[in-house]
């Protein structure tokens, strides 16, 4: 890429030219902003904004990835607990509890037969596993299911404020870098449309771009959706629209909700921990008490 790149500019070819055939590689977003950036005369600072809103937004991935990295070894670790006990070493005691005729409590018998179905079609205890993921991984590739499950995401209590604050950070963060690199609001929205992921932000972002459109500023649009744009950011985008200063609006929008997520997402273990130890307290008395109720039952009836 790069070898066939340089041998086009060396040629006269600009490097909005060059990397426009590779949009699909590079984003739109990075494409726009290099044509920006030559257009104006401002490509260095374009790519210094570019790098900075990229590093922003793989530093909040890392960030929520991080946090979230916890709870998913501490499940794991219950769940091969849990399987390791089920499988191996509860069907050992079954044969002494059958030699001795002791009636097993019903849910060392839910365990146990968990237990032999799966001993005995692991194979297609597998396989509906792998199903059960390829048929959900399916249907959130189908727009209708994305669209709602994001949708709920925004209404969903706590959560709500991770995701709010995500899609305003990375979207106010990038608007203040097209606004300032020349580009007009209208094609940075457009921009910022095809930049968000989030499938419910992007129904409204195109919302907002056809009234904008048909003449009404952007804070008075973007405040019919205050589940989406929080009154407080509403009034730091309005103070920019009034003033002429609408990019370092969005700069300031971006910072404080970057600094909220992060914030947040320190919280995070002091929040899921004790739901952690509920989970792994309720699955590891279950199992227990499925080994220990027939051995108590079996000591009970010996004692007779």
């Amino acid at each position: 890429y790069f070898v066939s790149y340089k041998s086009r500019l060396e040629n006269g070819v600009s490097l909005n030219s060059a990397i426009s055939e590779e949009e699909g590689s590079f984003g739109r977003i990075f494409v726009s902003l290099i044509k920006a950036g030559e257009m104006s005369g401002s490509l260095a600072e374009n790519l210094e904004f570019l790098s900075v809103w990229l590093e922003r937004d793989n530093n909040l991935r890392k960030q929520i990835n991080g946090v979230l990295l916890y709870p998913k070894i501490v499940l794991s670790a219950v769940i091969l607990l849990g399987g390791g006990l089920t499988i191996f070493i509860l069907p050992k005691l079954v044969p002494m509890f059958t030699s001795l005729h002791v009636e097993l409590p019903l849910i060392t018998r839910a365990v146990l037969n968990i237990s032999l179905f799966t001993q005995k079609y692991w194979l297609y205890v597998i396989a509906g596993i792998f199903l059960l993921w390829l048929v959900i991984f399916l249907i959130f590739k189908i727009p209708k299911m994305r669209y709602f499950y994001h949708k709920t995401l925004v209404f969903f209590p706590y959560v709500k404020r991770f995701v709010v604050g995500y899609q305003l950070a990375l979207f106010s963060q990038l608007m203040g870098t097209l606004l300032k690199s020349g580009i007009s609001i209208d094609e940075a929205l457009e921009i910022a449309y095809v930049g968000t992921s989030n499938m419910y932000y992007k129904k409204v972002l195109r919302e907002i771009i056809d009234r904008i459109n048909k003449g009404i500023s952007l804070v008075n649009t973007m405040t019919g959706y205050p589940e989406l744009y929080p009154t407080n950011s509403m009034s730091v985008l309005s103070v920019g629209e009034n003033s002429g200063t609408l990019e370092e609006s969005f700069f300031k929008i971006s910072d404080f909700w970057t600094k909220d997520i992060l914030d947040r997402t320190k919280m995070l273990p002091t929040i899921i921990e004790p739901v952690l130890l509920v989970v792994i307290a309720v699955a590891v008395s279950l199992i227990a008490m499925s080994i220990i109720l027939p051995i108590y039952k079996l000591t009970g009836n010996l004692g007779v």
